[in-house]
């Protein structure tokens, strides 16, 4: 019995590091899985801030420019030709609503808001999102704004919708 002593405190010594090692290993990976989630959490907060940057750069541009006399309608039929789309989905255009911009500490500026709403009937999606990538692209004074999406209840034609598109141009007013 003497000679199994050795032997058992080997093992109990052999079997207690082991436990201290597997420990440890837990502890290092569990370490090292939140080292890497942190890193994914700065460099998605890092894609968003440069996001934010770069929306921030795209804000309405207020140009030394006088209210908008572009014919509306000109751009917005050169925009459905660009984007492929029947100009015939024009509707029409709502009267223009002119109003002040008013100043980051709420009194009265120099910039005015115009806005107009372009109503458009049996587009696709595609045809949207084509729509709004051609006005992007070719308008500096107009801005799109809010979309009104009306699906039409057609089993012939389920993925059409009636589009009402409010655009709008910052200017600075003459004093």
């Amino acid at each position: 019995m003497t000679r199994m002593r050795p032997f058992l405190i080997i093992m109990l010594v052999v079997t207690g590091s082991l436990c201290v090692i597997a420990v440890q290993v837990h502890r290092v990976a569990a370490v090292r899985q939140r080292h890497e989630a942190a890193i994914a959490a700065f460099e998605q907060l890092r894609r968003d801030a440069s996001k934010v940057i770069e929306l921030r750069a795209k804000r309405d541009v207020v140009a030394w420019r006088e209210r908008p006399r572009a014919d509306v309608l000109a751009l917005v039929n050169a925009a459905l030709v660009d984007a492929g789309i029947p100009t015939d989905r024009l509707q029409g255009i709502g009267e223009g609503v002119d109003t002040p911009v008013t100043s980051a500490q709420g009194g009265e500026s120099t910039l005015r808001r115009q806005s107009l709403a372009i109503s458009l009937e049996r587009l696709t999606p595609a045809q949207i999102g084509q729509l709004l990538e051609r006005w992007h692209l070719v308008q500096d004074q107009w801005s799109a704004g809010r979309l009104e999406l009306t699906h039409r209840r057609d089993p012939k034609e389920p993925d059409l919708y009636d589009l009402r598109l409010h655009i709008s141009a910052v200017y600075l007013a003459r004093t």
